[in-house]
Protein backbone atom coordinates (compact mmCIF):
# COMPACT_ATOMS: atom_id res chain seq x y z
CA UNK A 1 0.00 0.00 0.00
CA UNK A 2 1.19 3.49 -0.89
CA UNK A 3 1.64 5.98 1.47
CA UNK A 4 2.13 9.96 0.94
CA UNK A 5 5.49 9.47 2.30
CA UNK A 6 6.10 7.10 -0.35
CA UNK A 7 4.98 8.78 -3.27
CA UNK A 8 7.32 10.65 -5.67
CA UNK A 9 6.27 13.60 -7.47
CA UNK A 10 4.70 13.26 -10.97
CA UNK A 11 6.56 13.79 -13.91
CA UNK A 12 6.56 17.44 -14.90
CA UNK A 13 4.42 20.53 -14.03
CA UNK A 14 0.53 20.85 -14.51
CA UNK A 15 0.06 17.33 -13.52
CA UNK A 16 -3.33 16.20 -13.00
CA UNK A 17 -4.92 13.73 -10.84
CA UNK A 18 -7.43 11.87 -12.65
CA UNK A 19 -10.59 10.31 -9.79
CA UNK A 20 -12.54 7.70 -11.61
CA UNK A 21 -15.32 7.07 -9.82
CA UNK A 22 -17.69 5.54 -12.03
CA UNK A 23 -18.00 2.28 -13.18
CA UNK A 24 -19.38 1.92 -16.09
CA UNK A 25 -16.98 1.84 -19.76
CA UNK A 26 -17.68 5.68 -20.38
CA UNK A 27 -15.99 6.77 -16.92
CA UNK A 28 -12.97 5.11 -18.23
CA UNK A 29 -12.41 5.75 -21.88
CA UNK A 30 -13.31 9.25 -21.07
CA UNK A 31 -10.16 9.38 -18.65
CA UNK A 32 -7.94 7.52 -20.64
CA UNK A 33 -8.31 9.88 -23.31
CA UNK A 34 -7.52 12.91 -20.89
CA UNK A 35 -4.48 11.53 -19.16
CA UNK A 36 -0.99 12.64 -20.16
CA UNK A 37 2.36 11.69 -19.72
CA UNK A 38 3.01 12.34 -15.62
CA UNK A 39 -0.53 12.04 -14.60
CA UNK A 40 -1.81 10.22 -12.13
CA UNK A 41 -5.09 8.13 -12.07
CA UNK A 42 -6.76 6.78 -8.69
CA UNK A 43 -9.97 4.94 -9.13
CA UNK A 44 -12.46 5.27 -5.95
CA UNK A 45 -15.54 4.92 -5.08
CA UNK A 46 -17.41 2.34 -7.71
CA UNK A 47 -14.62 3.30 -9.96
CA UNK A 48 -12.64 0.28 -8.36
CA UNK A 49 -15.09 -2.53 -10.44
CA UNK A 50 -13.17 -0.72 -13.08
CA UNK A 51 -10.94 -3.90 -11.98
CA UNK A 52 -13.13 -6.66 -12.81
CA UNK A 53 -14.96 -5.03 -16.00
CA UNK A 54 -11.10 -4.03 -18.28
CA UNK A 55 -8.18 -5.31 -15.81
CA UNK A 56 -5.64 -5.57 -18.63
CA UNK A 57 -6.83 -1.71 -19.69
CA UNK A 58 -6.92 -0.43 -16.24
CA UNK A 59 -3.52 -1.50 -15.36
CA UNK A 60 -1.53 -0.57 -18.75
CA UNK A 61 -3.01 2.47 -18.94
CA UNK A 62 -0.63 5.05 -17.10
CA UNK A 63 2.18 4.15 -15.37
CA UNK A 64 1.08 5.78 -11.92
CA UNK A 65 -2.56 3.91 -11.82
CA UNK A 66 -3.77 3.30 -8.03
CA UNK A 67 -6.98 1.61 -6.47
CA UNK A 68 -8.70 3.39 -2.83
CA UNK A 69 -8.04 0.93 -0.32
CA UNK A 70 -11.00 1.57 1.60
CA UNK A 71 -13.56 1.18 -1.55
CA UNK A 72 -11.47 -2.40 -2.41
CA UNK A 73 -12.67 -3.12 1.13
CA UNK A 74 -15.64 -2.13 0.61
CA UNK A 75 -16.48 -3.63 -2.54
CA UNK A 76 -14.82 -7.30 -1.41
CA UNK A 77 -12.21 -6.61 -4.00
CA UNK A 78 -9.14 -6.57 -2.08
CA UNK A 79 -7.30 -9.91 -3.09
CA UNK A 80 -8.43 -9.38 -6.83
CA UNK A 81 -6.49 -6.00 -6.93
CA UNK A 82 -3.44 -8.03 -5.01
CA UNK A 83 -3.38 -10.77 -7.27
CA UNK A 84 -3.20 -8.24 -10.11
CA UNK A 85 -0.55 -6.34 -8.03
CA UNK A 86 -2.29 -3.53 -8.82
CA UNK A 87 -1.30 -0.44 -6.66
CA UNK A 88 -3.65 0.16 -3.58
CA UNK A 89 -3.45 3.44 -1.86
CA UNK A 90 -4.73 4.63 1.06
CA UNK A 91 -7.01 7.71 2.26
CA UNK A 92 -4.11 9.92 3.34
CA UNK A 93 -2.15 9.10 0.27
CA UNK A 94 -4.86 9.98 -1.76
CA UNK A 95 -4.58 13.78 0.06
CA UNK A 96 -1.61 13.30 -0.83
CA UNK A 97 -1.68 13.39 -4.36
CA UNK A 98 -4.88 15.86 -4.30
CA UNK A 99 -1.81 18.77 -2.75
CA UNK A 100 0.71 17.68 -5.22
CA UNK A 101 -1.37 18.44 -8.54
CA UNK A 102 -2.01 21.46 -10.00
CA UNK A 103 -5.51 19.68 -11.32
CA UNK A 104 -8.02 17.36 -10.23
CA UNK A 105 -10.89 15.76 -12.39
CA UNK A 106 -13.68 13.32 -11.49
CA UNK A 107 -14.99 11.16 -13.75
CA UNK A 108 -18.15 9.36 -13.63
Amino acid sequence: MHRPDTLSPPNGPGCCLHLVAGAGRDALDDCLAQVAPGDWVVFLDEGVLQLLHSPMVVQGAVGSVFFSDADLRAHGLVDSARKLQSDIIDDAGICALLAQCEHCLTWR
